[in-house]
């Protein structure tokens, strides 16, 4: 007597199943080719952050250039393709705010709303 529902009748054989296949989105593969440039300021004051802050501190550096210094709205989203979760991204804001490198505006149920502070850049200054 065959039980009908037994585990082992109701399995699919390999040759039924398909590979999944990976796809990686198009922003992924677009953005790798763009890179970032870091105030030296950023780097002292980012001494003995997480990788996710630091993480998140490249990301808003981006975007900053990107939106040539226009507040970012902070959405979840390509953060989150990158490892870096909203818990994380939580945490990272805050740090980031603490060391005075951002300022937030915090939003109840949508994105906070993130301004970064570049520092002065002096011309004519001579050395020496």
């Amino acid at each position: 007597m065959v039980d009908a529902f037994d585990l082992r009748n109701l399995m699919l054989s390999d040759d039924c199943v398909m590979p999944a296949r990976r796809v990686e989105p198009r922003k992924l593969k677009k953005r790798r080719k763009n890179f970032v440039q870091v105030p030296w300021e950023w780097i002292e004051k980012l001494n003995g952050a997480t990788g996710k802050t630091w993480h998140l501190a490249m990301h808003l550096l981006y975007l900053d250039w990107k939106d040539k210094g226009a507040p970012i709205k902070l959405a979840n989203g390509m953060l989150g393709m990158d490892g870096v979760d909203r818990d994380a991204k939580s945490r990272g804001l805050s740090d980031l705010e603490r060391r005075g490198l951002i300022t937030v505006e915090r939003r109840p149920k949508k994105s906070p709303i993130v301004k970064v502070i570049l520092p002065k850049v002096s011309t004519g200054e001579s050395v020496g």
